[in-house]
């Protein structure tokens, strides 16, 4: 009777993660809120041969767990009295780091986006996130443009009052 094969390498939970998230991306606007108890919320969806394919709340909280390489990207959607639209955007890449970690780059990147528009032409800000794997190149075509919504002057409002409530929560820190 032969011996039971003995694995010598252990199973890295980490690794198969970064496997199975190597392509996705998940995304917000702060205006976007659960009517229940005015939470944010976030989209996630991961590339399969399918094609985009939505991700229920238990694997996306999975996804931001756990440290991948980041094209993150803080954006504006913008309007101006002439009905002309646009994405005013900061891109920055991170690499092996987890996403719930990136509220500090979120802040300034948030800073640096609605520093560049007039606030009265602001609908919206939002941060995409797209991961990639260790021996891709980042592609962050198009992704500032993913899932950008209707302008509506609801949307707008609704975001002035969240916007408001930051600055107020600056302020008082």
């Amino acid at each position: 009777m032969s011996k039971p094969k003995i694995r010598k390498k252990r199973h890295n939970g980490m690794k198969r993660a970064q496997r199975f998230f190597n392509r996705t991306r998940i995304w917000t606007w702060e205006a976007d809120r659960d009517p229940r108890d005015d939470t944010q919320r976030a989209i996630a969806e991961a590339r399969t041969i399918r094609g985009w394919e939505r991700l229920d709340g238990d694997v996306a909280n999975a996804l931001v767990r756990h440290r991948h390489n980041w094209i993150i990207c803080v954006r504006a959607l913008c309007q101006n009295i002439h009905g002309a639209e646009w994405v005013e955007e900061e891109v920055r890449i991170a690499r092996n780091v987890v996403l719930n970690d990136f509220q500090d780059l979120y802040l300034g990147l948030r800073a640096e986006v609605l520093k560049a528009q007039r606030l009265d032409q602001v609908i919206d800000v939002g941060w995409i996130c797209g991961t990639f794997g260790d021996n891709r190149t980042p592609d962050d075509e198009a992704l500032s443009l993913h899932g950008i919504g209707k302008p509506s002057k609801e949307r707008q409002a609704t975001w002035r009052q969240v916007h408001e409530a930051k600055a107020g929560q600056r302020e008082a820190a």
